[in-house]
């Protein structure tokens, strides 16, 4: 986990639960914005204060109208702004001049237009830094605190609203409407953040972690804008005891970073923002349906897991195999169950059914609930079994007897959850909808109903890793960085000059990191002379700061075995290097020590706003785009996180010894990387990125070396 940052949040409660509010642009046209937020006020039958203000209407909605701001009886704590962009600006000025604390602003027309809108909205977050105002928006729909009853919102509210633990925040206005409109969902609030211009998605997490009424978050982000308040809101959500679960959009190719020659293609944005999210205790979803699945099961007041893994029960062979496909994708352990737990079984199930997990407990539990009641005891009985699943289909378009028959099924399952101690999930594996009668026993339980396969599986592993979590959010600790910079080499890359290879080796070299034996040559003859006193053979490259990609450019000679090569080598490499990259400066070339055993790896660091530095590990040489075997960890990286970033790779069964190979130094390889990111942590403001491939990892206690290196620098600030 991270660490805690001890930043403030805002106090949001004159915004969300204010006692007074005015509706700045309140309208008698039913198709203008201001009627319909009145509308939606009174409709969810707001207790407080409504005060309408228009400059010539009488009244709105049967409430008499204000002229003007300044003309209220009294300051309410929010405004409502439903007025253009090019009018907001000056009626938040005057609402603060007035005493109001909070704002609403629906109006598009900020930055998401472009230059001018974004502008207006940098003068928009400037009146709130000045004042002190806060505001919901702009390009919003609004927000609504259902237990509250109050609701400044410009989209029709669902009928009924169903009171609840979710807080739903969101970015998008329609993902706002989707998630507040399935009826699956029991809300606390609706926030439709908008451009937040002033009040993010961590704002409103920082507030529905005080909040009693709220038990999960639901979020829908575009981006994270603020990695820090982010950072410090899920901190306080997580020792509240409650989850967090985000749906982030934008991980296709096109949002991934390129910032560096290898590592850049290997680290795409989204793997960052992953990563963050795992170190901020979040759950991470992929769609919406798993979204909604992993907050209903998250927003039920069920006991911790504890076990190893989750029991299945269904009374279908087939559906028990799609339990066991869609369980390996979904991340889901299924718990090996004790002698005992089997004997048991065995002596309660039908003598046909054979007893494992999942387990079929056949169709005879449809006419003998006793029986499968007792298969759930002895499931949850076993210590392994962290969680019990009930799998049983029950779409609402079933018949009025099939429905009362899995009724049967689900009541056993509800009567078994009063007298145990672990959770229970409930799920159809058809999505769709649930056939009231079939989920009506499990009404007032700590049974949670879900619904489709694939979402409710992983919905309970998200369920289980939250808990473990939960359970080890102190073991994390950061890697400790060296105490200083060396300010020789701040200044060298405070210049923005790039670096050659024989530089970045250098520096490597002094910060902890083995590198190959090398020495510069300007001419053939230097080369030849370098080359002896390597010892042969030795390898040659092109000494250039402006060329990354050495073999493409010509500009690589290996097996180097005797004087007249090096020679014959040095003079080819300048005539082909310049033919293919005329442009570039050559500094002669630099001739090191061949390294011909051990693994490839790829080891490399790379920007990824706005999350800082990510570390990035994985199978190297020539091949690493082709396998794009890789993974990544933002920094701080310790030992431990640098194991762990290793094992996710399919590189990690090379190195431990494939097939009777014998094993690689792993362990020199897990430290390259640590020392890696604490170069990053000390040199990070002035680095882009460093590409480290191929690093040959050699038999095991032979350490690792690293055998091309590339440094990016940042372009000087001006």
């Amino acid at each position: 986990m991270f660490k805690a940052t001890g930043m403030t949040m805002p106090d949001l409660a004159p915004l969300l639960r204010p006692a007074s509010v005015a509706v700045l642009g309140a309208s008698t046209r039913p198709e203008a914005l201001g009627h319909r937020v009145m509308k939606n006020l009174i409709a969810v039958g707001y207790p407080g204060r409504i005060f309408p203000v228009h400059p010539s209407a009488v009244e709105v909605e049967g409430l008499g109208c204000f002229r003007d701001l300044r003309s209220l009886p009294e300051v309410p704590d929010c405004v409502a702004v439903a007025l253009a962009a090019d009018r907001v600006v000056e009626a938040l000025d005057e609402a603060a001049r007035c005493g109001i604390r909070a704002a609403v602003v629906f109006a598009s027309g900020f930055a998401e237009t472009g230059a001018e809108g974004g502008a207006l909205q940098a003068q928009l977050a400037e009146l709130c830094e000045r004042t002190g105002l806060i505001v919901c928006g702009p390009n919003c729909l609004g927000l609504s605190n259902v237990h509250g009853r109050m609701a400044l919102y410009s989209a029709p509210l669902p009928v009924p609203q169903q009171a609840g633990a979710v807080a739903v925040a969101s970015h998008s206005g329609s993902a706002c409407v989707a998630l507040s409109s399935t009826g699956r969902l029991g809300l606390s609030h609706v926030v439709s953040v908008g451009n937040g211009a002033m009040l993010d998605v961590d704002d409103y997490l920082g507030f529905f972690a005080a909040d009693p009424a709220t038990r999960v978050a639901a979020l829908f982000m575009e981006s994270v804008r603020h990695p820090a308040r982010f950072v410090e809101a899920a901190r306080r959500m997580r020792e509240a005891g409650k989850p967090v679960v985000v749906l982030k959009v934008g991980r296709s190719a096109a949002g991934a970073a390129a910032s560096a020659a290898h590592t850049g293609s290997l680290a795409g944005s989204h793997a960052a923002a992953a990563d963050f999210f795992h170190r901020a205790g979040v759950v991470l979803v992929d769609d919406m349906d798993e979204l909604i699945e992993t907050c209903a099961l998250m927003a039920q007041d069920n006991p911790a897991p504890s076990g190893e893994g989750i029991a299945v029960i269904n009374i279908s062979g087939g559906e028990v195999a799609l339990t066991c496909d869609l369980a390996q994708e979904a991340g889901v352990e299924f718990a090996a169950l004790g002698a005992p737990t089997l004997d048991a079984l065995r002596r309660c199930l039908p003598s046909y059914a054979t007893p494992g997990n999942p387990l079929d407990a056949t169709g005879t539990a449809v006419s003998d609930p006793a029986m499968y009641a007792g298969a759930i005891r002895i499931l949850l009985a076993d210590p392994k079994v962290a969680t019990l699943a009930v799998s049983q289909d029950c779409p609402p378009g079933l018949s009025p007897q099939a429905a009362k028959n899995y009724g049967a099924l689900a009541d056993a399952a509800a009567q078994v959850s009063r007298e145990v101690d672990k959770p229970i999930v409930f799920y159809s594996n058809i999505g769709g909808g649930l056939h009231p009668a079939t989920i009506a026993p499990l009404a007032g339980t700590q049974v949670a109903a879900l619904q489709g396969a694939r979402a409710s599986l992983k919905a309970i592993a998200h369920f289980l890793a939250w808990h473990a979590w939960q359970a080890d959010a102190e073991a994390e600790s950061a890697s400790a960085a060296p105490a200083a910079a060396d300010p020789a080499w701040t200044s060298r890359f405070a210049s923005g000059q790039p670096l050659s290879e024989y530089e970045a080796k250098r520096f490597l070299s002094e910060h902890g990191i083995r590198v190959t034996r090398e020495s510069r040559a300007a001419d053939a003859a230097q080369a030849a002379q370098a080359a002896m006193a390597i010892g042969f053979p030795v390898a040659m490259k092109v000494d250039s700061a402006d060329i990354a990609h050495k073999t493409e450019a010509g500009g690589v000679r290996l097996h180097l075995t005797n004087e007249a090569d090096v020679r014959a080598a040095f003079e080819e490499m300048m005539v082909t290097v310049r033919q293919r990259v005329p442009d570039a400066r050559i500094d002669g070339v630099v001739v090191q020590e061949m390294v011909s055993s051990g693994i490839e790896m790829i080891a490399g660091l790379s920007r990824q706003a706005p999350f800082g530095h990510a570390l990035i590990a994985g199978s190297g040489g020539v091949m690493v785009e082709l396998l794009r075997d890789s993974s990544l960890a933002l920094l701080p990286v310790d030992t431990a996180r640098a194991h762990a970033l290793v094992e996710q790779t399919r590189a990690a069964r090379l190195l431990d010894g494939f097939r009777g190979a014998p094993p690689a130094d792993r362990a020199a390889f897990e430290q390259v990387l640590v020392q890696l990111a604490r170069i990053g942590e000390l040199y990070g403001e002035h680095i882009e990125a460093i590409d480290l491939n191929p690093v040959a990892v050699l038999p095991s206690g032979a350490g690792a070396c690293a055998l091309d290196a590339w440094i990016a620098l940042r372009a000087p600030a001006t």
